[in-house]
């Protein structure tokens, strides 16, 4: 299989699993970060074969095109994703802060020196 081929098609395949996962993104996060790593890596080795052969490599190609719009879709994508794992750990951040108010309600009131403040004057 020609390395432009593999590109494109490991192309493809990233853009679909990316795809997928905005319509999914709460199920098995652990899981599609790993998927999305290995295609990542395996997209990324086929472009360093590719620049090794040439310096420009998909000059004048016939998927010169589609692999540019799947590479900008990607980008897109996976800012988008990036954003809505950041928003989720903020959250989750907010809901343990919350938690540990639940459970010790006066931790802001204790003091670390072990003395006595007395607020009455």
């Amino acid at each position: 299989m020609d390395l432009i081929q593999q590109l494109l098609l490991l192309s493809e395949k990233l853009y679909s699993t990316l795809e997928k996962l905005a319509e999914d993104h709460d199920n098995q996060r652990e899981e599609q970060i790993e998927l999305v790593n290995k295609l990542l890596d395996a997209r990324g080795q086929t472009i360093d074969q590719l620049l090794v052969l040439s310096n420009h490599p998909l000059k004048d190609h016939q998927h010169e095109n589609r692999l540019q719009q799947l590479n900008t879709e990607i980008i897109n994508r996976l800012h988008s994703w990036k954003s809505e794992v950041v928003i989720d750990m903020k959250q989750l951040q907010v809901s343990m802060k919350s938690e540990e108010r639940y459970v010790n309600p006066y931790s802001a009131l204790q003091n670390r020196d072990g003395t006595y403040f007395d607020g009455r004057k």
